[in-house]
């Protein structure tokens, strides 16, 4: 596949991504009115024109919370990346690491912050959700500290959990609903499977496992509809 441009990216993904995973990334919740109204703003951002100057030396480096970038761009956190590609938060912070920019792991990752941390050589920064369990919080922020992640960026805007109208239509919880309709979509990404049958990582690395009680995705929806 050609790939020209950011949109093209999409319909590659939507090619390979099981639906109920890239619906997941590629929609808001509710009527998505916030989502959209976010795309129509950054429309409206221009590149101011300039002629007739001296474009021999141009450089795009800035400082960003004390340290230089090649560019202006840091990668925003994005939950369950590694159930779009197997292993897809690591790949992700390679990638960050190889343009020499940020890469923020979210809270609800599929890869674990040691995963990350083990698989890369640069700092990266992490997302963290205010919970109500104070004692997993300070658990995780310790991780990220040990994990040499340079940054903290905290979500405030999530004390009323949003309700995602096509997670629902494509039984996306936890743990997920499967039905004939996913399954018959599973099996037309086969690239997607293979990927998936060869990593062992395919549940919140950061939280199962680390919260009393949460061993299972199961367990782990009645514990996250307590946090919020």
């Amino acid at each position: 596949v050609l790939i020209a441009c950011v949109e093209d990216q999409r319909k590659l993904a939507q090619r390979r991504v099981p639906r109920m995973f890239y619906d997941y990334v590629d929609s808001g919740s509710w009527t998505e009115s916030t989502y959209h109204a976010n795309e129509e703003d950054l429309k409206t951002i221009h590149f101011r024109q300039r002629v007739g100057i001296d474009v021999s030396l141009r450089n795009t480096q800035m400082k960003m919370l004390g340290n230089y970038l090649p560019m202006p761009v840091a990668l925003a956190p994005t939950g369950i990346a590694g159930m779009l590609r197997a292993n897809g938060e690591i790949l992700a912070a390679k990638a960050a690491e190889e343009f020499g920019v940020p890469f923020t792991l979210s809270t609800m990752s599929i890869c674990s912050i040691e995963d990350v941390a083990e698989n890369t050589n640069s700092p990266f920064w992490f997302q963290l959700y205010v919970m109500r369990d104070r004692d997993f919080i300070q658990r995780l922020i310790e991780r990220a500290r040990v994990a040499r992640c340079s940054a903290l960026m905290v979500t405030v805007d999530l004390q009323i959990m949003g309700q995602r109208h096509k997670d629902v239509h494509n039984g996306l919880s936890a743990p997920p609903k499967f039905t004939v309709r996913n399954a018959l979509n599973l099996f037309q990404k086969p690239a997607w499977c293979l990927g998936m049958l060869g990593t062992k990582r395919r549940q919140f690395g950061n939280i199962i496992g680390h919260v009393k009680g949460v061993k299972d995705m199961s367990s782990l929806a009645d514990w996250t509809v307590s946090q919020f």
